[in-house]
């Protein structure tokens, strides 16, 4: 049997990590790859291929017509050809304008990856893929980090993208898009590209052309360490999980006693909250704040902050870091849509920017 060419190898066996540090998938699984027909997605398809034979996994392809510029349609039917050339089974989905408009308002990028993701899960059930796979790269976590920083989002946003995140899978988050295009040389695969992320048009082509680029000439190296950043705070964010549900349980407790202590013995000041599991917290984080009630109107019903829900009085005596994050962990355990940075800190009453 000839031996799969070393370019090939770096990649499936960086894919092979980063999977096994995530406990998934397990033998027997499905794993739907979404094969756009460029050189990320390609490289990835090849990279499962050989490790899946002997990890039990089937593999199945999925790509999806946009619709948006000339010559999608045949980008999909290279990959569906591609997929039949290598024995799996796969699926082609053609968006059409509705698929796209009723995201119009996440805008033209956010639109369609909206409606890609909407075509994408159900081919995979389909096809009876618990997992979807798809070819995101170390470039495109550090972009992400950027595009996080320009809007100014906190530590969770600049944690960028998981290797597992629900059903969806990245392999190839420790892999360069420089690395996908040589592994798809060596194995003689020509890949398509997508005239679109040439353009000067949305940020993150901008982004992907001139800051990085411009980045790596200033410090060698940027667009790895951009990627570390992103590793370094979804390791903060995993720890913090756990805190966060302790202080969101506390303070919803505190907020159920608050409300039976009201009704059984009328006005009057509530009790003070139990001893809180943040108590230990280093301090430095300014916690002087409003710890009146506020409601969000996020969704079909609000999200209360007062003796019916979270305890406002607990939630003032958080630093606010802390506070701001069991806003939006109590919003995700209600249904709701989890609030944005302004109407976050109007839950907690401080001062807008």
């Amino acid at each position: 049997m000839t031996r799969a060419p070393a370019e090939l190898r770096l990649v499936a066996d960086r894919a092979a990590k980063a999977l096994a540090a995530a406990g998934v998938p397990s033998a027997g699984d499905g794993v739907a790859v979404a094969v756009s027909g460029g050189a990320d997605s390609l490289a990835l398809l090849h990279a499962l291929r050989a490790l899946a034979g002997r990890r039990g996994w089937r593999l199945a392809v999925l790509t999806v017509d946009h619709g948006l510029r000339p010559g999608s349609a045949a980008d999909a039917a290279f990959v569906a050809d591609h997929a039949k050339a290598l024995g799996l089974p796969a699926r082609v989905r053609t968006l059409a304008p509705a698929d796209l408009s009723q995201h119009r308002q996440a805008g033209p990028e956010g639109a369609a990856r909206a409606a890609r993701y909407g075509a994408l899960w159900p081919a995979a059930d389909e096809l009876g893929c618990r997992w979807l796979a798809t070819g995101h790269t170390l470039d495109d976590q550090a972009e992400t980090v950027l595009l996080q920083l320009l809007r100014g989002a906190g530590p969770d946003g600049l944690a960028g993208m998981a290797v597992r995140g629900g059903r969806l899978l990245r392999p190839l988050l420790g892999v360069r898009r420089a690395e996908t295009r040589a592994c798809c040389t060596a194995i003689g695969l020509e890949w398509r590209e997508d005239p679109t992320n040439a353009g000067d048009g949305p940020l993150r082509n901008r982004v992907r052309q001139r800051l990085l680029p411009l980045l790596e000439e200033l410090r060698p190296g940027a667009t790895r360490a951009l990627a570390r950043t992103a590793a370094l705070a979804a390791d903060e964010r995993d720890w913090l999980d756990r805190l966060v549900a302790e202080t969101l349980a506390a303070t919803l407790a505190a907020g159920v006693a608050g409300g039976m202590e009201g009704a059984a013995e009328g006005a009057g000041d509530s009790q003070a909250p139990p001893h809180p599991p943040w108590a230990t917290l280093p301090d430095g984080a300014p916690t002087t704040r409003g710890a009146g009630t506020a409601r969000l109107d996020a969704g079909p019903a609000p999200l209360d902050v007062g003796p019916a829900g979270l305890n406002a009085q607990a939630l003032a005596a958080l630093p606010v870091a802390l506070a701001r994050r069991v806003v939006r962990a109590a919003a995700r355990q209600a249904g709701r849509p989890v609030p944005d940075a302004a109407a976050t800190d109007r839950i907690l009453g401080l001062p807008a920017d």
